[in-house]
């Protein structure tokens, strides 16, 4: 996933970027109430996004310099109001979100528009993998004491056998 910021000196890099990917455009103004109180659901969308999703999508937020060089360009931008969300596909409007503008719904309706898909945690079996693995750990300490164990025991035999055989060598010198 890309993010752009897309104003009158980047419009061009964005109209050939555009063309590769799909784009979810957030068509503002930086003076516009209605943009300035989205900006943290759109910040915190993208993030969300990133985080939890797939996609080869480009986040874009436009501003009105953007748009009036990407007019100069086949990239849609002939937008009635601000904010408009917009999905483009090959530069051109695929649909429009109007919904509200918090980060729920709109990561729901690119959910439900095949956009973004949730990223796997681990697949399948992961979990039973990692607990076999904790478990083996814990076999493999258990084996080390009682070898350890074991090995003290021997000790304790062989201590005691000699102990015995120097016994039985004094008793049979007497």
């Amino acid at each position: 996933m890309k993010i752009l910021y897309v104003n009158g000196t980047n419009a061009n890099h964005f109209d050939k970027e555009n063309k590769k990917h799909p784009v979810f455009a957030k068509y503002f103004s930086p003076t516009c109430p209605a943009c300035i109180a989205m900006e943290s659901e759109w910040d915190e969308m993208c993030k969300d996004i990133d985080a939890k999703y797939n996609t080869d999508m480009i986040m874009a937020q436009i501003d009105p310099t953007g748009m009036t060089e990407l007019e100069k360009t086949n990239t849609y931008s002939d937008v009635q109001y601000v904010p408009s969300i917009i999905v483009l596909k090959n530069g051109k409007k695929e649909m429009e979100y109007d919904g509200p503008k918090d980060k729920e719904k709109m990561i729901e309706f690119l959910l439900q528009n095949g956009l973004i898909k949730s990223k796997m945690n681990g697949g399948y079996g992961s979990k039973s993998r990692k607990t076999k693995a904790k478990k083996t750990k814990v076999k493999k300490t258990k084996v080390k004491k009682t070898k350890a164990k074991k090995t003290k025991a021997k000790k304790t035999k062989v201590k005691k056998t000699k102990a015995k055989k120097t016994r039985s060598k004094k008793n049979a010198r007497k």
